[in-house]
């Protein structure tokens, strides 16, 4: 599964919010996860999303693997004294979601409190998913090259799909080697986080108090 969509998931409509206990859902390594904070996870990634809120076991699921991934990446920043993101930098991750929400200061507000969320909690999701993206850029796409070849082969490859959608002359190789180097990068990138993010999980305890959530 791509990070993109593991990390950046796109009204306001909401089903009825139940009573959530929070007792403790699962432990990653010395870090407990509540069931409160697993459902603010999904309550933000629905606001995030433009999403009405799902609680059922599929996409609490999701969502506790989400944190997992987060929390194995932030043990790892702490770990390798990766440089953290700034005040500055949520401040301004969050002023680029709510310009492309549309939404002005206070309508921003108004529709995080639909979520029963505040700018503070919001802050909170998004130093992690900063956290998470500085690991990837620093630990994986600096390694990450893309040859020629390659290019090149994918060119012929989408070629053959585009010929079969589209009439007229199709994009040159020269036109399209930008996007396509950076679709490679991407997946060699999603490689590679995925296979950390899976030798990880075998050096670091990880207990599932709620069953549902494996």
């Amino acid at each position: 599964m791509c990070w993109r969509a593991c990390l950046l998931l796109c009204c306001f409509s909401l089903v009825a919010r139940p009573e959530i206990v929070d007792r403790m859902a699962l432990v990653v390594g010395q870090q407990v996860l509540t069931e409160l904070q697993l459902d603010e996870e999904i309550r933000v990634t629905a606001f995030l999303n433009r999403q009405r809120v799902v609680r059922d076991p599929a996409a609490r699921r999701v969502a506790a693997d989400r944190l997992v991934q987060q929390m194995l990446v932030k043990r790892e920043m702490d770990l390798s004294h990766y440089p953290l993101p700034e005040n500055a930098e949520v401040n301004e991750y969050m002023e680029g979601i709510q310009r492309q929400q549309g939404l002005n200061s206070s309508a921003f507000t108004r529709a995080l409190s639909e979520y029963a969320l505040t700018e503070e909690k919001l802050k909170d999701h998004l130093a992690l998913q900063l956290t998470t993206l500085r690991f990837i850029q620093y630990r994986f796409q600096p390694e990450t090259d893309v040859p020629e070849t390659a290019i090149i082969n994918r060119y012929k490859a989408e070629i053959v799909n585009w010929k079969a959608r589209h009439p007229g002359p199709p994009p040159t190789l020269e036109q399209s080697k930008d996007s396509i180097r950076e679709t490679l990068l991407e997946e060699r990138t999603d490689k590679a986080l995925n296979a950390w993010i899976d030798e990880t999980r075998k050096r670091v305890s990880i207990r599932y108090l709620d069953k549902s959530l494996q």
